[in-house]
Parts: C-alpha cells; sequence; structure tokens
C-alpha cells in the first residue's frame, strides 16, 4: 500500500472505495453507450449477415448486462489497491510493447492490444484537464510535494484494465468481446471526465492543498533507457501527440475528439509500419519470403516467352497458350510493383528525400539504392525495421560516438541481409543480431575514448566487420565469420583473466555455502529454552560470529567430527554458564567451565578469521557476566553490569528480534575470501552520500545470461560504481545462487565484491548506478515495436 499522509488517510480511502463503488453507474452508461452504437451499426448495415451479427451482439450484451455491471466495481477496486508496477504489467501500453513477443500474439491480440491503447489515449485526451487536477489532490493526500501522476490509483490505466478485464470475464464470443472493448473504452474517457471533475471539487471541498508540477526532462526520443526518471509531472497523455488538438476546454478540441472517438480509420499509408505489420512481418504473411515473388516469377516468364530467342517470333500458339494463364498474374504483379513503389516512395519522403540527390555521397545512396531493391511490401517494411533499429542503436547516448558511427557503418550489411533472410528479426541467436548486440554491449565497458583498451577494441571490431561493407549476403555466414573471430580475441583474453576471476567466485562460493549452514545453526540457537534468558551480547555472538564457526567445522571435517562436536556443545555451555538463574547457583561448575569456554572461543574463532579485536571485546563482556555470577549479585546488578560491560542493550526477554547478521543480508565474509575476491564492505555507521540515488531494483528485464543478478539486475549488466573516490566501469558478471553475494568485472579484469546489503547501500546512496540492464539491440527492437504500436493508435484518431 501507498504511504498516505496522516492528515488525508481517511480521505484517502474513502475516496479511494467511493470510486469503485461507482463502477456499477459507469458501466450502465458504458453498456448504454455501446447499445447504441449497435443499434445505429444494425440499422445502417444493408447486408442480413452482419445486421444478425449485431443483433446477436446486442442479445449478448443483454444477456451479460447484470453480469458487467457487478463486476466492473470490484475489478475496479483491485487496480485501485494494486501497486503502480502491477497496473503497469498489465496495461499493454505503447510504453511496454516487446518486440520479441510480438511474433507469439496472434491477430486478435494484436488488435486489443492496438484498441485498449487506443482507448486508453482518447480517455486521456477527453479527460486530460480534469485528471491533470485531480492528480494535484491525490499526491497531496499521499503527502508528496511534487505531482507524481504515476501515484495516482484512479488514473485511466487502472478503469481501462478494470474494463477489460471485466468484459473478458464474459462468456461472448472473443471477437465480440473485442468489439465491446473498443466501443466501451472510447466513451470511458466522457465519463471519467466528469468523474474526475466531481472528485476533484470533493478533495478541495474537504480542504486539501494541492500539490505543485515539477518540470523534468523528458525521456529520449530513441525509446532506449536512459536511466532517469523520464516525465514527471507532463501532460498526462501517454502519446506525445495531443499537440494536434487545440487547448483543453476549447469546444473546437472537444468536438473534435468526440467526432474521432467513433470509429477507427483505416490505416490507408502503405509505408507505415503498424503494430499489425509489424507482427504479421515476424510471422512471415506479408510476403513469402523465401520463394520466388510473384513479380520476379511474371519477370521470369515475360523474359522467357518475350525475350528468349524465338520468343517473339516463336510459335503463336506455344505462346499464347503458355502466357495466356499469366496476364491476371501481370495485372496483380504490375499492382504490386505500383504498391512497392508507393511504399518505397513513401519512406524515401521520411527520412528526407523523394530521390537521391545528384552529389549524394557514402550511405545514404548506399540505403536508397537498397531500399529501392525492395521486391516486395514485407522487403520494403524490413528495411524499414532495419532502419528504425540501427537509427535507435545510434542515437544510444550510452554508446561512444566512434561505436555508433561503427552500426551505421554495418547498416548497408544488415539491410541486404534483411532482403534474404526474415529471421534477422525473429532469431534472438541469430549471428548478425549476436553481432551487433556483442559490439555494443561489450562498448559499455568503456567510459570515454580515453579509457584504457578502448581503441584496441575499436580497432578489432573495425577489422571484423570490414569484409561486410560491400558483401552482398546471401545467409548470415558472414556475420557468424566476423563474430567468431571477434568472439575468439575476446574469449582470449578473458582466458588472462580468467584465473583471477575464478579465485573471487570460489572464495565467494565457499562463504555463500558457510553463511547458509550458519543461518540454519542460528536458527536452532535462537530456539534453545535458555535463549530468551541470556543477554543480548550473547545470543547475538551465538547466531553470528559462532554459528559461522559451527557451519565452518560441519562443511571441513562433516557435521559429526571432533571439531564439529566440540564447538557444537560449546553453544550449550556457554548459554548455561551466562543464564541470570542458573550459573550463579552452581559456581563450582562455573570455575571449571571458565578456562574450557575461553580456550574454545579463541580456537573456533581463528577457524573463520573473526578479527581478534572483535574477539577481545567479546571475551571481555563475557568475563563481565561470569564475574557477576561469582559475586553472586541479585539479577538487578547483574543486568547493570552487562549494561556497563557490553554496548547492547538487553532486550526484554519476549522481544522476538534478535541482532543475527546471518539473517540481516550482511553475510561474513572471511579476511582471506575478502582478499580474493577484492571484497567491498561499508560499515553500518557510515553516513551515505548526497548523491540522488539511481536505483537498479528494476522492472523484470530480459537477462543477458542466465542465473540470479543483483537486485533483479541481470548478469552481464554494466554499472558504474564509485569506489576510492572515482567511477568505475564494471560489469555484473556473477551472482551467488542464492542472492548473498555479487561479484563485478572490470574490462581489465579487476574484480569487486559485495553482499546484498553493501549494494543496497550503494543504490541508496547513489554510489551504484546502472549503465545497462538490457542488452542495446532488444531495447533498440523494443522501441521499434514501440513506435509501429504508437503508429497504430495514430493512426486511427
Amino acid at each position: 500500500m501507498q504511504d498516505i499522509n496522516p492528515r488525508y488517510a481517511s480521505l484517502y480511502q474513502a475516496t479511494v472505495k467511493d470510486a469503485a463503488a461507482g463502477g456499477n453507474a459507469i458501466m450502465g452508461k458504458l453498456i448504454a453507450s455501446l447499445r447504441r452504437d449497435l443499434q445505429a451499426r444494425e440499422s445502417a448495415s444493408r447486408d442480413f449477415r452482419e445486421r444478425d451479427v449485431h443483433a446477436e451482439s446486442l442479445k449478448q450484451l443483454y444477456q451479460h448486462e447484470q453480469t458487467l455491471r457487478e463486476g466492473y466495481g470490484p475489478a475496479l477496486l483491485e487496480q485501485f489497491t494494486r501497486p503502480s508496477e502491477a497496473i503497469k504489467a498489465a496495461m499493454p501500453s505503447i510504453a511496454e510493447v516487446q518486440f520479441d513477443q510480438l511474433e507469439l500474439m496472434d491477430e486478435v491480440q494484436v488488435q486489443e492490444s492496438v484498441n485498449m491503447a487506443r482507448a486508453q489515449q482518447m480517455a486521456m485526451l477527453a479527460a486530460e484537464a480534469s485528471l491533470a487536477e485531480l492528480n494535484t489532490l491525490i499526491c497531496a493526500t499521499l503527502g508528496l510535494q511534487t505531482v507524481r501522476p504515476e501515484r495516482n490509483p484512479l488514473r485511466p490505466e487502472a478503469y481501462i484494465t478494470a474494463l477489460r478485464n471485466t468484459v473478458e470475464r464474459t462468456p461472448a464470443p472473443a471477437a465480440m468481446r473485442l468489439d465491446w472493448l473498443t466501443v466501451m473504452g472510447i466513451a470511458l474517457g466522457a465519463e471519467l471526465k466528469v468523474l474526475y471533475s466531481s472528485l476533484a471539487s470533493q478533495l478541495k471541498t474537504q480542504g486539501v492543498v494541492a500539490a505543485g508540477y515539477a518540470v523534468t526532462p523528458a525521456p529520449s526520443a530513441s525509446g532506449t533507457p536512459s536511466g532517469g526518471r523520464g516525465r514527471e509531472a507532463a501532460a498526462p497523455a501517454p502519446f506525445s501527440e495531443t499537440s494536434r488538438y487545440s487547448a483543453p476546454g476549447s469546444a473546437e478540441r472537444e468536438a473534435l475528439i468526440a467526432r474521432e472517438l467513433r470509429a477507427p480509420k483505416p490505416v490507408t499509408d502503405p509505408a507505415l509500419l503498424t503494430l499489425d505489420r509489424l507482427r504479421k512481418l515476424l510471422a512471415g504473411e506479408l510476403d513469402q519470403l523465401g520463394t520466388p515473388h510473384r513479380v520476379a516469377a511474371f519477370a521470369q516468364q515475360f523474359a522467357r516467352q518475350f525475350e528468349s530467342p524465338g520468343g517473339y517470333g516463336g510459335p503463336v500458339a506455344e505462346s499464347h497458350s503458355d502466357f495466356a494463364s499469366t496476364v491476371p498474374a501481370a495485372f496483380e504483379a504490375l499492382t504490386e510493383m505500383k504498391q512497392v513503389d508507393r511504399v518505397v516512395q513513401r519512406l524515401e519522403q521520411r527520412r528526407g528525400g523523394v530521390a537521391p540527390a545528384a552529389g549524394l555521397q557514402g550511405l545514404q545512396a548506399v540505403r536508397e539504392d537498397i531500399r529501392r531493391s525492395a521486391s516486395g511490401v514485407a522487403q520494403a517494411l524490413s528495411l524499414e525495421v532495419v532502419n528504425l533499429m540501427v537509427d535507435n542503436i545510434a542515437r544510444d547516448p550510452r554508446l561512444l560516438e566512434p561505436v555508433q558511427a561503427l552500426i551505421r557503418e554495418l547498416e548497408p550489411a544488415l539491410m541486404r541481409l534483411a532482403l534474404v533472410d526474415a529471421r534477422l528479426f525473429t532469431d534472438k541467436h541469430h549471428a548478425a543480431r549476436m553481432l551487433v548486440q556483442e559490439v555494443t554491449h561489450r562498448s559499455l565497458a568503456y567510459a570515454n575514448v580515453q579509457s584504457p583498451g578502448f581503441l584496441a577494441f575499436l580497432d578489432e571490431v573495425r577489422e571484423a566487420i570490414a569484409p561486410l561493407a560491400n558483401a552482398q549476403p546471401e545467409g548470415p555466414e558472414m556475420f557468424a565469420d566476423a563474430l567468431h573471430e571477434l568472439q575468439a580475441m575476446w574469449n582470449e583474453e578473458a582466458a588472462k583473466q580468467a584465473q583471477a576471476r575464478t579465485q573471487a567466485v570460489k572464495a565467494l562460493e565457499k562463504a555463500e555455502q558457510r553463511n547458509l549452514l550458519a543461518e540454519k545453526i542460528a536458527r536452532e540457537i535462537d530456539s534453545h529454552p535458555d535463549a530468551a534468558k541470556v543477554p543480548d551480547v550473547v545470543l547475538a555472538f551465538l547466531c553470528g560470529p559462532w554459528a559461522q564457526v559451527v557451519a565452518q567445522a560441519r562443511l571441513s571435517g562433516g557435521a559429526g567430527s571432533a571439531a564439529a562436536d566440540k564447538y557444537q556443545a560449546l553453544i550449550s555451555a556457554l548459554l548455561w554458564s551466562t543464564h541470570p538463574d542458573l550459573a550463579h547457583k552452581n559456581i563450582a561448575k562455573l570455575t571449571k567451565l571458565v578456562p574450557l569456554l575461553l580456550s574454545t572461543l579463541r580456537d573456533g574463532l581463528e577457524t573463520v578469521q573473526y578479527p581478534a579485536t572483535k574477539t577481545s571485546a567479546f571475551l571481555e563482556a563475557l568475563m563481565g557476566l561470569h564475574q557477576a555470577a561469582f559475586r553472586a549479585v541479585h539479577k538487578e546488578a547483574t543486568a547493570a553490569a552487562v549494561k556497563v560491560e557490553t554496548a547492547a542493550p538487553k532486550a526484554a526477554a519476549a522481544t522476538p528480534a534478535r541482532n543475527r547478521p546471518v539473517e540481516d543480508g550482511n553475510p561474513w565474509v572471511a579476511p582471506s575470501e575478502a582478499q580474493d575476491s577484492n571484497f567491498l564492505d561499508i560499515p553500518d555507521e557510515a553516513p551515505p552520500t548526497t548523491t540522488a540515488a539511481t536505483t537498479i531494483l528494476s522492472p523484470v528485464v530480459p537477462p543477458v545470461a542466465s542465473g540470479p543478478g543483483a537486485g533483479g539486475l541481470p548478469l552481464g549488466s554494466w554499472v558504474e560504481l564509485h569506489t576510492n573516490g572515482e567511477w568505475v566501469r564494471t560489469q555484473l558478471t556473477w551472482a551467488s545462487p542464492h542472492g548473498t553475494l555479487f561479484l563485478f568485472t572490470s574490462a581489465a579484469g579487476s574484480t569487486q565484491s559485495m553482499t546484498r546489503r553493501t549494494h543496497d547501500k550503494l543504490v541508496a546512496a547513489g554510489q551504484l548506478r546502472v549503465i545497462s540492464a538490457q542488452p542495446v539491440v532488444d531495447g533498440a527492437l523494443d522501441a521499434v515495436a514501440q513506435q509501429a504500436m504508437k503508429n497504430s493508435v495514430d493512426s486511427t484518431l
């Protein structure tokens, strides 16, 4: 649940409940709007089959009306009480379309995504002004000084998601539900406008003082992650094309919206990359890539009949009989050729020119020439996807300029490949895609062109991709050769660094294994009958350092070894000797026990390399407890002595929380293990810096390598770590199986390890910031899908 300003807690809760309770009334108005729309379409239909479809839809709507009304309120409440991240994950918005998911979607799913995004856009446009005001008031009730629209649980995304969930629960046919969602989603905007205005008035009447808007930089145009928060208080519309309408509240704007909400326009631009066209391209449904195209087949047939020797002057009957059947294909081919010409022309116009200028040189001329060679709409749009992908990558601010230029130089080769190999987009392990991914991802190891090793890296890549400049690839083989050449050099460099990294990983694996066993032992100690009665300093020691000692003994010699039994037996002895009601009653036993305790404690702590200063501090506190028992002082004096002798205050016996380092995300790493892994530790008392934090607890992203990461960051991610007074570019190369220890490795091979607690402290202090948690190519292709979604939505407005 979100943090709520105590002053407005009850008002906030009441507002959310009232909004959910109003779901029945809103659904009633949406159903009425849908019924009017269906009736109008039924009346206007001239085809009896079409009228029957609308009549059946009206019948189904009547049957399920009560279910829809009763279900919308609970669905709204479910969305209102979910975290903002969960709502975003459930809503297929323009910012969350993933390229690799499109191939797995069918046409209905794509259309539903577009319709929902369009409904969200329309709802935003219709309710823009009233939502902006409500955001200021809701954020104020949440205790926020500045407006953060995503914190408003009543935002349109929640209503649209609840609408989709409610409609999808009805047993109506899928196509019918999709039609309902389209009409009802569009009608929702007008209802939200009225609702938001009413809620805002109620909050102001209750004395809520609005939070202010803070202007922050907008996200990068490329759509790739930039590490910043993006817009927090800009116009609440999810897309940037709201400027096409006049100022909020104008009669002209509202009339235009009302007119355009009725029905989407068909996409007439043949070159526009929409989400449906992109899905069909990935599924191979636009053209049959890999088989002779109809235009090419017709050209071959024409050449055989009229251009080959004896063709034009050959036997008329044979020529006529062979070619007559191709006349319809001729018209179809010519029509498609004109369509391809229109696609290419529109793509050229979109990229700055109808035709290459006389003096046009370099990459631009090559791109235009390749684009004109497209023999089908699928090929033309494939080239557009390549252009968009490369453009997104080359504009990525995380890449150094020389790397951006290298990717630009690869564009013609990728375009030529896209003409003959559609797997470039559908196969994540395609050699060409992997080549671009590896080059861009590895380049993130270098913060600037002066970084050690960058120029050598650049020369290696240039040499490897040089053969691709003028190549006419027929498949991925040439890209695979370049990738293998680079990987061979990189693997050779990695082999030189492998020893240090292997030693670090081995040390950290040993540390985690010991800590996991120590956790189990600590829980057993804490459940001991005498544990609640002994001073905190003793229990913290037993559940912390001594649990490590016992775990180390079991791992080294086995659970039944002499050392393991000896160190295990000390637990009961130490609990008895420090129990306030037991030890002073048997001073003789205590006298014999103390020397053995001290000797065993020292021996055991040495096995885990426990610091001598901390050992001495505990032994001093322990002797104070024993001396109090020898003097047979009363319990109050004993408690006072403990308070003086130890830094930790005594907790009440019923207090369940205990300071057990093995269970609080701060596992013990022995000095030798720390040295082997260049372990970074931050003392608990270390003050955090004031640098703004960039959290790496990011949404789920495709991992670079298998296995767990740090705080949700996948293995292989590049970060910048502030250590020893400077920023170091390093990569998360290993995470322990249980996610308690992490290892980072720089391009030069130096390692840095840390616990989860240290990692979290660095993030909170702004001393650990993410450079890339997702492969650059994946982000660039996701941006292509996002652009396709935006084109789909905009083209229907």
